[in-house]
């Protein structure tokens, strides 16, 4: 029972919970740390293991402008190549630095 647990005499179990809790968010800095706006997609992910050649890894996307807030299951890849990411997993704090070929 939630009301005799939580909230009754295990209430300190709430401190341990809310330090847990953090939403899945894609915020993107440029190489000096300062808040880049880039265009990612936002779309359901999609399991590319052993798919042969560079497979998408969503879909069903929209486009969005960071910072965006991830739903469970969603992923996000950059929409243009201009920007590289130093990290190859694109959530949370992403550092992007210009790609020189573009």
């Amino acid at each position: 029972d939630v009301k005799t647990t939580i909230l009754g005499k295990s209430h300190y179990l709430l401190y341990g919970l809310s330090t847990a809790m953090q939403p899945r968010m894609l915020v993107t800095f440029d190489e000096e740390l300062q808040p880049l706006p880039v265009s990612v997609r936002v779309g359901q992910a999609v399991d590319v293991v052993g798919q042969a050649g560079k497979p998408k890894t969503i879909t069903g996307f929209q486009t969005h402008t960071t910072p965006v807030l991830l739903a469970h299951g969603e992923r996000a890849e950059l929409a243009t190549e201009e920007y590289i990411p130093v990290t190859t997993i694109m959530e949370g704090f992403v550092i992007l630095k210009k790609n020189p070929d573009f």
